[in-house]
């Protein structure tokens, strides 16, 4: 009984291999995406290509985020991740098929790109959905912090992995090997459905109606709105160095373009560096402190980015950016899950993920088209404005949540 307290949530196998499954088929998803960059860059030797094909990759969700919560409220959660998943091997095995034979272009990278961002985005609301079916409700706050470590080893695995596959391998086994790793969800669903966990739940009529009354909360509570100005800032930097690492590797540091995938991993390691960092200063009271503290680290990393030419510095400049962002955006998140009424907190959540992930195609784009314009010093010196807009909108959030708290400290003390 010890050892299963120990260890939390995978003491339940349904969770186990739900995560397993999931690690596996976001580390091919970071495998994709650098080798789709490198590919791209390689082709063109546009940086700009480049934050197109990023755009093109995260578009998407803005498209069809709601049609796919949708989806997951009409249909069997486990039917929507297989059949999104089969539709994603598909897709990528054809584009693995056209680049062996020598046929592939930036185009089929791009439209690749484009419809297995589809396919995530419509599978994404059922499978963040059936999580609380997989574990008893007291652990699942710790689920979902694995969840968030999942996604960084894949951040860090993938790109390493693309790293070397583009040096030894070429192109094709990149891309052939993203295809297999689909199968991961695709087993974790037939696991589950064998356990008769985490189908359907009961469709909620009144979704309409809730999403009027989140818009007259967030009316009435303006510090939300700074609070997603906030991970907007943080976000962003994330992406931006992602869309110019190809062009900075060859044009600044004077490596292979292969070794874009380093520059993207020390991002990885950054952030979970900073993750480990910020819980037992989050314990000591130093939470708030933390926001502002990961933004003006991002300004120096994007700064130091932008001033060298050495691969190790530029690696450590990327790294401070993703501690940075380990420090900040937890506690954005944290704050309006805290801070809300349970009544009106998941909409919030998805406004938040709407700043969180839906900024990157807008990004990637700038990035792309300052660093194609004017060089990737000039894409760098761009992004360090992130910061100084989140310290406003981090400052504003918590001016609003103090004056929010005095009038309720005002009425305990007259109770007393």
């Amino acid at each position: 009984m010890k050892m299963r307290s120990r260890l939390g949530p995978f003491a339940q196998s349904a969770f186990t291999v739900y995560w397993s499954g999931g690690l596996v088929s976001n580390i091919g998803t970071w495998l994709q995406n650098v080798a789709a960059s490198v590919f791209v860059y390689d082709r063109t030797g546009s940086a700009l290509a480049v934050g197109i094909l990023n755009f093109a990759a995260f578009a998407p969700m803005l498209l069809f985020s709601v049609t796919g919560g949708v989806i997951s409220d009409r249909f069997d959660r486990r039917t929507v991740i297989v059949v999104t998943h089969v539709v994603s091997f598909v897709i990528s095995a054809a584009l693995a098929v056209l680049t062996i034979a020598g046929a592939a272009t930036e185009l089929h990278v791009m439209a690749t790109a484009f419809l297995l961002q589809v396919s995530w985005t419509l599978a994404k609301p059922s499978s963040s959905a059936m999580l609380p079916a997989l574990m008893p409700r007291a652990q699942l706050r710790e689920a979902v912090g694995l969840n968030t470590l999942q996604f960084m080893v894949a951040q860090l695995v993938g790109p390493v992995l693309a790293t070397i596959l583009l040096s030894t391998s070429g192109y094709g086994w990149a891309f052939s090997i993203n295809a297999l790793t689909f199968v991961g969800p695709i087993v974790a669903m037939a696991y589950l459905w064998s356990r008769g966990i985490g189908g359907r739940a009961p469709r909620d009529e009144g979704a309409a109606k809730e999403v009027q009354s989140v818009v007259a909360y967030v009316r009435t509570q303006p510090w939300i709105a700074w609070v997603l100005v906030g991970v907007v800032s943080t976000s962003a930097v994330l992406e931006m160095i992602r869309t110019i690492a190809p062009a900075l590797v060859t044009t600044r540091l004077g490596v292979p373009s292969s070794d874009a995938g380093l520059v993207v991993a020390a991002a990885s390691v950054g952030m979970v560096v900073g993750i480990l960092a910020s819980v037992p200063l989050g314990r000591r009271g130093y939470a708030r402190a933390l926001a502002p503290v990961g933004l003006v680290m991002q300004f120096v990393g994007l700064f130091a980015l932008g001033a060298t030419t050495d691969l190790v510095v530029a690696g450590t400049a990327v790294a401070l950016a993703g501690c940075g962002f380990s420090f900040c955006f937890p506690v954005l998140t944290s704050t309006i899950q805290t801070e809300v009424p349970d009544a009106v907190r998941g909409r919030l959540l998805a406004f938040h993920q709407m700043a969180h992930l839906g900024n990157r195609p807008f990004a990637a784009l700038a990035a792309g088209a300052i660093a194609a314009s004017f060089g990737v010093t000039a894409a760098c010196l761009g992004g360090m404005v992130l910061a100084p807009i989140g310290l406003v909108a981090v400052r504003a959030a918590w001016r609003g949540l103090d004056r929010q708290a005095e009038p309720v400290a005002a009425m305990a003390r007259t109770s007393v």
